[in-house]
């Protein structure tokens, strides 16, 4: 299944697509580089310094897990990384665009078109139909709802949960909720996808299903994935890790081959 891209819109003028059409598919950089990056934030007369000086770069098609306790400062890396937060000092390059050069609107354009975020709660809205959440992002970027909906489709077969297509987030599983959300993040034909604690919720046979699907999209489309995650285990199955304490990355562990994931009950 080949998914069409959304139509850009202002690409005369919009930087980020200026720099994507210099760098058409952005084959031979990282996908996402942070470097010397730190967030900082006050509250009253409290400072935190939640990520501080951290270099990281992602490379295309691999899957990398950001690893860490609660605080640790891993889900602001990840907000980092995903242009949701733009960093205090240092930089984040996607696809070589220095993201703190982006004003609100065309951060937006870059999350809506180029990022997928699969969240821990699903974040399906809960009045609208499987197939329906899957095609909002498209729609919400001009797509005309005939075409939004055949792609969603296209996504939700990909996962396979066709057969919920037309069921509110209330009459599905937690599992089922997922792989809608995972749909969902895909349609855009994203650059890279974000997942923090996408098993959270989960219990084991539903989280080796995801990840397996996760990692699948990683060996088989060359998707490139990163995961924020407490869990070693589920950690194990990435092609890195990194982790996180303090804000800062405590230790960097090289290429390893991920774990087999344990099968479960098929889908």
């Amino acid at each position: 299944m080949v998914l069409r891209r959304s139509p850009r819109m202002d690409e005369t003028t919009h930087p980020y697509c200026r720099q994507e059409e210099e760098n058409p598919g952005c084959s031979d950089m990282d996908i996402i580089e942070a470097v010397g990056v730190t967030k900082s934030f006050a509250s009253g007369a409290m400072h935190v310094d939640a990520v501080r000086g951290i270099d990281l770069s992602v490379r295309q098609g691999e899957m990398l897990a950001i690893v860490g306790p609660s605080g640790s400062g891993k889900s602001t890396l990840l907000n980092l990384l995903g242009a949701i937060e733009t960093p205090t000092d240092g930089q984040i390059l996607f696809e070589g665009v220095d993201v703190s050069t982006l004003n609100d609107s065309e951060r937006t354009l870059l999350r809506r078109r180029r990022i997928g975020f699969i969240f821990q709660a699903f974040n399906l809205l809960p009045t609208l139909t499987a197939v329906e959440n899957v095609a909002l992002p498209l729609e919400l970027d001009g797509i005309s709802e005939g075409e939004a909906r055949e792609r969603a489709l296209g996504c939700l077969d990909l996962v396979d949960i066709t057969d919920r297509a037309d069921h509110l987030p209330t009459q599905m599983s937690g599992g089922q909720q997922q792989r809608v959300a995972v749909a969902r993040a895909l349609v855009i034909e994203p650059a890279l996808v974000l997942a923090d604690e996408p098993t959270g919720n989960l219990d084991s046979t539903n989280s080796a299903q995801v990840m397996r699907l996760l990692r699948d999209l990683v060996d088989s489309r060359g998707q490139t994935v990163v995961i924020v995650t407490h869990d070693n285990d589920i950690a194990a199955q990435a092609d890195r890790t990194v982790h996180v304490r303090d804000g800062l990355l405590e230790e960097y562990i090289a290429e390893h081959l991920h774990r087999p994931i344990p099968r479960a009950a098929s889908w």
